[in-house]
């Protein structure tokens, strides 16, 4: 009986050192996480919505649809474009995806931001073929305004999606799709 007390004083002992252990190291690194992830949307803006060199102001923000207006300048004298995040659910994970718009609804740049798609299938998305700068299946998004038929190719659409992953293709493709919607009407139809 005693060995069994002395063997569960002993487990209490290791747990909670571990335990102040895993506190203390989630205490340090949380705020260099954060750091890290708003750097990385400042540099996800500039990819999505190049050659502006103008502020970027929030609007929306505690919203559903949290959305940043881009200033060509430093002076704030023209809109350059509109920046969004889409989030959701696809196959297997959260895909949280970045999108740039020019003041013509056109999209100028697709990133994604956050994904855990199997790998090999969904996490194809963010695949970069030798040679080119950028995602194969985000590039198809370039060019493509509010008023197109922004779909997958099963769906009636002309965006090719990865193979074997067509549920991450047409969870991705319906978002940037519904952001451009909600933007579209934020705006009163303008865009």
């Amino acid at each position: 009986m005693r060995d069994i007390i002395k063997f569960g004083c002993i487990l209490m002992a290791y747990t909670l050192v571990v335990s102040v252990a895993l506190a203390f190291v989630n205490i340090k690194t949380t705020p260099l996480i954060e750091v890290n992830k708003v750097a990385a949307e400042n540099f996800a803006r500039k990819e999505v919505l190049p050659g502006m060199s103008g502020d970027y102001e929030l609007r929306g923000e505690g919203s559903e649809f949290p959305y940043w207006i881009v200033y060509k300048d430093a002076e704030k004298s023209e809109i350059g474009g509109y920046i969004f995040i889409t989030s959701g659910e696809g196959y297997s994970s959260t895909i949280e995806t970045m999108i740039g718009v020019d003041v013509n609804a056109t999209i100028t740049g697709v990133k994604i931001l956050f994904q855990q798609e199997i790998p090999g299938l969904g996490a194809k998305a963010e695949e970069i073929i030798h040679g080119e700068n950028d995602p194969w299946f985000t590039r198809q998004f370039k060019g493509k305004s509010f008023g197109d038929n922004i779909k997958v190719e099963k769906d009636g659409g002309t965006i090719d999606s990865i193979t074997g992953a067509t549920i991450t293709s047409r969870a991705i493709t319906d978002y940037i799709s519904e952001g451009l919607t909600k933007l579209n009407n934020i705006m009163g139809g303008r865009i």
